[in-house]
């Protein structure tokens, strides 16, 4: 039997709005019944004293420590950059001069 029909999937189909020819309809629809069918089967296990669980394996912190090193100096993190100004990355300035929600 059947769990869902032709005109279902039309209507979910025009709902995402994807258009769909007669023989993807006919596909769909019986693909979509397959997963409903196997679906069916899985909510028919016998899962009776079973705990549930979001994720069978035990939580692990697998972060590494923090562990205080040096980093790059001043010159060295601004040695690659096509242009500096005043000891900082220069940029392209791409907003203009007011300051948003500024009084004018």
């Amino acid at each position: 039997m059947s769990k869902i029909s032709r005109d279902e999937v039309a209507h979910l189909a025009k709902l995402a709005r994807l258009a769909l020819t007669d023989d993807e309809l006919d596909g769909f629809a019986g693909q979509l019944d397959a997963i409903l069918a196997h679906v069916s089967s899985i909510q028919s296990a016998d899962v009776e004293g079973v705990a549930p669980t979001g994720n069978p394996l035990p939580d692990v912190n697998v972060t590494r420590p923090d562990r205080v090193r040096m980093g790059l100096t001043q010159h060295q993190a601004l040695a690659g950059a096509p242009a500096t100004a005043e000891g900082r990355f220069a940029v392209p300035q791409i907003l203009g001069d007011e300051t948003p929600g500024a009084a004018k």
